[in-house]
């Protein structure tokens, strides 16, 4: 039938698997305080799709806005420049 090779590692396997079917309950309990966090995270969940819901939807009413009043994004030549870095600065000397 099986091959004499092969029936030790066969038997060892039934036992193992005989061994792990009859494990006793856990009688683990959770307690009130594993729903209280789930209500919490399911909270922050909602509100993180409800904010990214609203700003796919509010992104064109917000361009619109902008367009209405003439306001741009200021591009990289509006924006004030920062002081030239090849100007030395005031030095002050100290005589002893």
């Amino acid at each position: 039938m099986l091959d004499r090779e092969r029936a030790p590692a066969v038997r060892a396997l039934l036992a193992l698997s005989l061994l792990l079917l009859a494990a006793a309950p856990a009688f683990a309990y959770g307690g009130p305080g594993a729903g209280v966090e789930f209500i919490g995270y399911f909270m922050a969940l909602l509100a993180w799709l409800g904010m990214c819901v609203s700003a796919v939807f509010l992104w064109p009413i917000y361009a619109l806005i902008r367009k209405i009043r003439g306001r741009k994004n200021p591009s990289a030549q509006e924006l004030p420049r920062p002081r030239d870095a090849a100007q030395p600065a005031e030095t002050v000397s100290v005589e002893k």
